[in-house]
């Protein structure tokens, strides 16, 4: 029993009694460690590219989608060998990819690698892209778009691209549309948006709804539920453009037409 007491004392005298269990030099401190780095080689490092190497990467990715059938996993592949390089001579085929693409998830990614490319010449093919309805006919795909967009230079004149791309459906698949364009509005102070914003201030109600124009109950049961989901994002963008919080339409036109909002025209 004397034996059995020394040993114990031992062990609680060799404990460090500065940390609390399981905080030493063991498990603890080994799993923050393998977080920071899973979250450091997450991060996506870019690097411009010299041209030859540019070509010669855009040419090894065009020989692995040559075949006619090609597996995702192979598509997957060849996209990732285009990966955190810059050059203009990947927006192409990137643009491309994007158009022939099937995979939603695969498009995305290409999306936002092309929005990583210089401004000027990704900026023109993501324009491009959103005029063609065959790729913008998945939401998700849409909203990428919209983002990479705002990423990629977005100026004024381009508001006629999108203007119509929030208000153009209410269905609930639309919704990460509508708040990739609201983002778009804020982080760019896009007055030109300010009537899409007042339309949507307010709780959507059916207005003469004995005219035979008038919309179904099923679009207006869409739209509120949309609404009620980014009205927040409205009220925010408004603020953003005008320095005003509004509760009303009738209130901020009010306001608008005392301090009226004049269009920058940012030139690129």
């Amino acid at each position: 029993m004397r034996m059995l007491a020394i040993a114990l004392l031992g062990l609680l005298f060799c404990q460090d009694p500065a940390l609390p269990p399981g905080q030493g030099s063991g498990q603890g401190s080994g799993e923050g460690s393998q977080e920071k780095s899973s979250q450091k080689s997450s991060s996506k490092t870019l690097k411009t590219w010299p041209d030859k190497e540019a070509r010669e990467k855009v040419k090894a990715f065009e020989r692995q989608l040559k075949p006619k059938k090609i597996s995702m996993r192979v598509r997957k592949e060849a996209l990732d060998s285009l990966v955190g390089g810059i050059n203009l001579q990947l927006v192409k085929p990137i643009g491309k990819f994007i158009e022939k693409e099937s995979s939603i998830v695969l498009k995305r990614q290409a999306i936002e690698m092309l929005s990583d490319q210089p401004k000027v010449n990704a900026h023109k093919m993501i324009l491009k892209l959103l005029k063609k309805t065959d790729v913008t006919s998945n939401p998700q795909v849409e909203a990428g778009l919209v983002t990479a967009l705002s990423r990629a230079g977005y100026v004024a004149k381009d508001w006629p691209a999108i203007k119509d791309v929030f208000e153009s459906d209410y269905d609930n698949e639309r919704i990460p549309v509508h708040e990739a364009v609201l983002k778009l509005v804020t982080e760019h102070k896009e007055s030109q948006a300010i009537p899409m914003l007042l339309r949507n201030l307010e709780e959507p109600n059916p207005v003469n709804v004995e005219v035979a124009e008038n919309p179904p109950t099923a679009y207006w049961k869409a739209r509120w539920h949309a609404w009620a989901v980014w009205k927040g994002q409205v009220k925010d963008a408004l603020f953003t453009i005008t320095g005003q919080r509004f509760s009303t339409a009738k209130e901020a036109k009010s306001w608008l037409k005392k301090n009226p909002i004049k269009v920058k025209k940012k030139r690129r």
